[in-house]
């Protein structure tokens, strides 16, 4: 992974894995979105400073993340009630280190599941991040139970394949249970 990476390509790879590890933190989208495209621009101003490596460009990117959301929560006092009324504590490293490991499993299953046919796709949503029953997919596709049923086991497959293996159950369980 040490191959210097395009600006464009970096921002593509991982802007929507800092904006779910932000949103994770804030529990606002719009808020998540200014601290990832912030996250960039702090890269791009210090870029000399940061090696090529991918990987330390991506640590660099979730530390800035991460160390935007103490700033938010210590200057404004606007913001320190969004976080009482949403019980938000500082967490440790170790909470951080889940929620990027969680962010990553949750890329890869989404990449995964936008390589599926759009109406699998579609029922692995619904059911998987969404939470609707086959009875409740069924009566808003207008489809029948066993469809959606037969779909489900064609979207698990693929899962299965691309994903490695031995990291399936554990990716799965993530993605059904959103730990």
């Amino acid at each position: 992974m040490s191959t210097v990476v395009s600006d464009k390509a970096l921002f593509s790879k991982y802007y929507r894995s800092l904006c779910y590890f932000a949103w994770q933190m804030v529990k606002d989208e719009n808020i998540a979105e200014d601290l990832a495209q912030d996250a960039f621009v702090s890269y791009f101003q210090h870029r000399k400073m940061v090696s090529d490596d991918e990987n330390a460009i991506k640590s660099f990117l979730y530390s800035a993340v991460k160390f935007a959301v103490y700033n938010l929560n210590r200057k404004s006092k606007t913001i320190q009630k969004f976080w009482e009324r949403n019980s938000y504590q500082e967490s440790d490293d170790i909470d951080y280190e889940h929620q990027i490991i969680r962010t990553e499993f949750m890329h890869a299953i989404h990449e995964t599941l936008s390589s599926l046919p759009d109406g699998c796709q579609r029922i692995m949503t619904m059911s998987y991040v969404d939470g609707f029953s086959n009875e409740e997919i069924a009566e808003q596709l207008q489809l029948s139970i066993n469809t959606i049923k037969t779909q489900k086991k064609r979207g698990l497959h693929v899962l299965r394949q691309k994903l490695r293996p031995d990291y399936f159950s554990v990716i799965f369980a993530a993605f059904l249970f959103n730990f």
